[in-house]
C-alpha cells in the first residue's frame, strides 16, 4: 500500500512537489488531492485502517517536504501521540503554541479515557487535531477524507487543508522554527 503512495510521489516528482509547495504552500492542497484520489481508487485503500495508514504516511511526506517541524509517534506522559508540532518541549510548557495530530486507524481508535489523558496535555481543544477517513466524535478539529460529511460543521475539515492550516498556525504562534528551504 506505501508503495503505490510512495510511486505516485516519485511519478510526480519528489524534488518537484517539494519545490512548488515551498513556494506557494497551498499547493499542497492539489498535491494531497492528487495522491489521495489515485491511492482511493484501489479497492483495497478504502477501509478506515488503509486510509488512516495512507494518511499518517501522507502527512509524514508532506511535513518533510515543506520542513514544518515535527515530532513523530511519540510517548508523551504514557500516551502514544501520533504526531507533536512543533515539538514536545513547546507542548510541554506552552500547549497553546503546539498542535497533536492523532490519526484514527480502525485498530487503533482514540477511547474516551485517551482523550481524557490527551486533553490533559493539550486542553486547548483547537490545537487537538484528529485525522480520519469519516467525521469522528468529539470537540477537537477533525480532518476527514470522506467529503461526502457536512463540512460545515466549525469542527470538521477538509484533510487536504491540514498543511495549511499547520502552517498558519505556526505562523500565528511565531513559532520561528517554521521555514521553507530552496
Amino acid at each position: 500500500m506505501l508503495k503505490t503512495l510512495y510511486s505516485i510521489i516519485s511519478e510526480l516528482g519528489r524534488e518537484k512537489i517539494q519545490r512548488d509547495i515551498t513556494l506557494n504552500r497551498e499547493k499542497s492542497k492539489q498535491y494531497i488531492q492528487t495522491m489521495l484520489a489515485r491511492c482511493l481508487r484501489i479497492p483495497n485503500f478504502t477501509t478506515i485502517e488503509t486510509t488512516g495508514i495512507l494518511c499518517e504516511a501522507l502527512l509524514h511526506f508532506m511535513l518533510t517536504a515543506t520542513t514544518i517541524p515535527s515530532v513523530r509517534k511519540v510517548s508523551f506522559d504514557g500516551i502514544k501521540l501520533d504526531i507533536v508540532i512543533p515539538n514536545i518541549h513547546t507542548l510541554r510548557n506552552y500547549p497553546d503554541k503546539a498542535l497533536v495530530i492523532q490519526i484514527v486507524k480502525e485498530d487503533e481508535r482514540i477511547s474516551k479515557e485517551e482523550q481524557k489523558k490527551i486533553k490533559n496535555i493539550q486542553p486547548n481543544l483547537d490545537n487537538m487535531w484528529v485525522v480520519s477517513k469519516e467525521p469522528f466524535p468529539g470537540d477537537y478539529i477533525n480532518y476527514t477524507v470522506d467529503m461526502e460529511y457536512d463540512m460545515h460543521a466549525s469542527t470538521r475539515r477538509r484533510f487536504d487543508d491540514i498543511i495549511i492550516d499547520i502552517g498558519s498556525f505556526l505562523e500565528q504562534t511565531g513559532d520561528r522554527s517554521f521555514r521553507f528551504f530552496h
